[in-house]
């Protein structure tokens, strides 16, 4: 049997969102290290420069806000026209905050979900078009598995990263018909830039708490993107509208 790298051969061409930080710079070297184009979306191109030496054309990078959602079609169709028909998405790029409810402003949470949910949303739209992607394209969403548990201070984020998990399932059963498959994936708390801010706002009891609430302590990059990989893959054609957990036992206390 093949594994999921060598199902993802050259031929292929990915979005990804969030790609110049974290696990959408992760899977993007994945991607491109098998000799995948990829369609990468961020806002600062100074990570990509490295990529761009290692693989040259194999990555495409567009600098772009995704809130403004008018802004993701123009590129995605530029693309296509120069190289063909997506085989899949990996949405990557995601706004976090801790912040009481007291606190909470409207705004910050509009702006959670322009990028958590709405731009998703857009880029699915677009995407799973028939001119624009392959039949049995993978389409997989990185939510959050705060977004199925909750958690105290995160009310926007958590709200944002549940909705995700309905639109997976709605986009799954919609798109069923091309052997699309729609999935998201939960991490826990995973080593990114991301997490280095939201540490950087906390005590050291606090960090210390977080930790241990992760049986098998915080993830690493690299122990979300090879699921990443699986579910683009054919090994994962019979898998659609599903929420996959990855969180180092946080779940399950």
């Amino acid at each position: 049997m093949m594994n999921s790298i060598e199902q993802l051969n050259c031929s292929k061409k990915i979005l990804v969102t969030g790609a110049t930080s974290g696990i959408g710079y992760g899977v993007c070297e994945a991607l491109l290290s098998t000799g995948i184009k990829v369609l990468a979306f961020g806002r600062n191109k100074q990570p990509i420069e490295h990529l761009e030496g290692r693989f040259g054309e194999l990555i495409h990078f567009v600098s772009a806000d995704l809130s403004v959602t008018k802004n993701i079609e123009p590129h995605i169709k530029s693309f296509h026209e120069r190289y063909g028909k997506l085989d899949g998405m990996v949405h990557c790029a995601g706004l976090e905050e801790t912040v009481p409810l007291s606190l909470l402003s409207n705004n910050r949470v509009k702006e959670m979900f322009d990028i958590n949910v709405f731009s998703g949303i857009e880029l699915l739209r677009i995407c799973s078009k028939k001119t624009i992607s392959n039949d049995q394209a993978s389409f997989i969403f990185i939510s959050s598995v705060m977004g199925a548990l909750g958690q105290a201070g995160k009310i926007g984020y958590c709200a944002s990263k549940a909705a995700v998990l309905g639109m997976v399932k709605s986009a799954a059963l919609e798109l069923s018909k091309r052997k699309i498959r729609v999935n998201a994936i939960l991490p826990g708390i995973v080593k990114t830039p991301m997490t280095e801010k939201l540490f950087a706002g906390l005590s050291e009891i606090n960090v210390k708490q977080i930790i241990e609430m992760h049986p098998l302590g915080i993830g690493e990059i690299g122990d979300i993107v090879p699921l990443v990989m699986f579910l683009l893959s054919m090994e994962a054609k019979w898998i659609t509208g599903q929420s996959l957990v990855v969180d180092g036992g946080y779940s399950i206390q």
